[in-house]
């Protein structure tokens, strides 16, 4: 089949569907989608919540708990002991199929009245009761998509570290702070795209480097600034008088590093041991293309943040060993044959447009079941009716789409409606990564809900917070912090925060000053140092040859090829 270029039904922009896309297509038995890879991406984004988290009542034990839900949200929410009890039967909301509505408006009524799993938390959490997506974790608070940690607070995708505060995707880490896609470093401060590096501070892609400053593209380096290199004993006497104590002195080097690192070349993406690949961040992956965050990945297209999957596509977030999973978000767990469906787990098999069931297979349009078979709007059938009743329920789909309040049509090979979206567009993944205005999200379809007013009693402003942690003592942790933002940004400010004891050890063990921002805004603050989700086309500066990247052609990084730039520093 020959390439196809379709309008998008949301932006209205022209995109391209590829014979290898058709192919795929066929396997699973869906029809092409109307949405084009990018709004495609966000859709799914916008169904998961992270960040977001409430003190409300779970509606079955009645105790106070941190949830996902606001207490305003007109779902029924239970915490994870009571979403996993027996307490409830989700069978017991099983509705006959009417054909008489359209399928997504009888799917609305379902997911409205199905109690909704209230926190996403896996495994033995200990004193981690502010986490989300989370398993396995000790000590932690406010670290979200986060697994086998411990004593590590304000992070997001941090894996197997330690001691370590203000992270983006971190792995394998002690005593970091404010890194940005490092792994296996110890004790590293302010850095991006580093991998074992320790006791250094101001890194851009370095790899084995040990007691270095200001760095750019080193290779098992010792004692250099600024990719000079200095004896043990001149780098002691000069990292004294440069490491900065204050955080004036911090924004100075910060600065000083944008304006060195801008003079060194970039790679056109990051990737480990991959071949026939286009995207970033891919680890171990086979023909993958665009294609974010992805580690061991097989056979796959349109992907962000998978794990262990094969033949996979329009698929983000989890993975771990999963197959065949097409339009999904957060499935994982040897999931094989599943479609259109969001936050299910553990050998779901042949499942389309689920949410939270688990153990399952052959479900179509069903919520919250677990170990059940052959099931629709969660009604149980037997073998021979539900695979009648399935090309039915497909045809009527077509025949009697759901319409939207822009009167877009919702037919079989849609993903959820955006009105039946759990979470509003600013609580979502969706506004971290492709950030826009209340305006724009309710343009587009999505809800937004706008902050809460509270009345925080803040006792200290941001602008008056020391500006060196020498300045510091226990007087800080009676305090509620504004923040500097005030709320102001579109960044989900939360206004004020709080220094915790760990908090207070933490930044006076190695000597930083405390923030001035909320968790929020310098989470929204690490996202802006990362490259889009997105690829251009542009050409390597040094050969010429074409290279699919995220650099957009405006930027002014100079960006090598993967040939090119191994010549120069590998």
């Amino acid at each position: 089949m020959d390439p196809q270029t379709k309008q998008c039904q949301n932006c209205k922009k022209d995109f391209v569907i590829e014979p290898e896309d058709f192919d795929f297509y066929e396997k699973m038995k869906v029809p092409a989608p109307n949405w084009c890879p990018e709004c495609r991406l966000i859709k799914r984004l916008a169904w998961r919540g992270e960040r977001s988290l409430f003190k409300r009542k779970c509606n079955l034990c009645g105790k106070d708990k941190i949830l996902l839900y606001s207490p305003e949200s007109p779902y029924t929410v239970y915490c994870r002991e009571c979403w996993w009890s027996d307490n409830w039967i989700p069978e017991s909301f099983a509705k006959d199929y009417n054909f008489s509505r359209p399928f997504f408006d009888q799917l609305k009524d379902l997911f409205l009245k199905v109690p909704r799993m209230g926190i996403i938390q896996q495994g033995t959490n200990v004193n981690s009761e502010y986490t989300n997506r989370a398993s396995d974790n000790k000590d932690c608070y406010l670290i979200f998509a986060a697994n086998k940690n411990e004593n590590c607070s304000y992070g997001t995708a941090l894996w197997n570290s330690t001691d370590s505060h203000d992270n983006y995707n971190l792995r394998s880490s002690e005593l970091c702070f404010e890194c940005i896609d490092c792994f296996g470093c110890n004790k590293l401060l302010y850095s991006r795209e580093c991998n074992t590096c320790s006791n250094s501070a101001f890194l851009l892609n370095c790899k084995n480097c040990t007691d270095c400053f200001g760095c750019v593209n080193l290779r098992n380096k010792n004692y250099c600034i600024f990719n000079e290199q200095f004896t043990m004993e001149d780098y002691k006497e000069q990292i004294e008088k440069l490491w900065p104590k204050t955080r004036r002195e911090i924004q100075e080097i910060s600065k000083k590093m944008s304006e060195f690192s801008i003079k060194h070349i970039v790679p056109w993406m990051v990737e480990n041991h991959s071949t026939d690949i286009s995207g970033n961040w891919l680890a171990e992956c086979k023909n993958v293309k665009t294609a974010f965050n992805c580690e061991k990945v097989e056979d796959g297209k349109y992907l962000f943040g998978i794990t262990d999957g094969k033949d996979v596509m329009d698929f983000t977030y989890w993975g771990q060993f999963s197959e065949l999973i097409y339009e999904c978000s957060s499935i994982g767990r040897q999931c094989s044959q599943v479609s259109f469906s969001n936050e299910c787990w553990d050998q779901l098999i042949r499942a389309q447009y689920c949410v939270n069931c688990h153990s399952c297979s052959d479900l179509f349009g069903c919520v919250g079941l677990r170990k059940k078979q052959y099931c629709i709007l969660n009604k149980q059938y037997t073998k021979e009716e539900y695979e009648v009743l399935i090309p039915k329920i497909i045809e009527h789909m077509n025949q009697m789409p759901y319409k939207d309040s822009l009167g877009r049509e919702w037919h079989y090979g849609s993903t959820f409606p955006l009105d039946i979206h759990a979470f509003a567009y600013n609580e979502t993944i969706a506004q971290e990564l492709f950030p826009i205005t209340k305006e724009e999200a309710q343009r587009q379809g999505y809800r937004w809900v706008d902050t809460v007013t509270k009345n925080h009693n803040i006792t200290l402003k941001g602008e008056d917070v020391p500006d060196s942690i020498r300045e510091v003592d226990e007087q800080i942790l009676k305090e509620i912090i504004g923040c500097v933002h005030a709320g102001k940004c579109n960044h989900m400010c939360t206004e004020a925060f709080k220094v915790t004891s760990s908090d207070l050890i933490f930044y006076k063990r190695l000597g930083i000053p405390i923030p001035q921002v909320c968790p929020n805004c310098r989470h929204f603050a690490r996202l802006s140092q990362c490259t889009p989700i997105k690829l251009y086309d542009r050409n390597c500066a040094k050969c010429s040859n074409a290279i699919k990247t995220s650099y957009a052609l405006d930027r002014p990084e100079v960006v090598y090829c993967k040939q090119c730039y191994n010549n120069e520093v590998a």
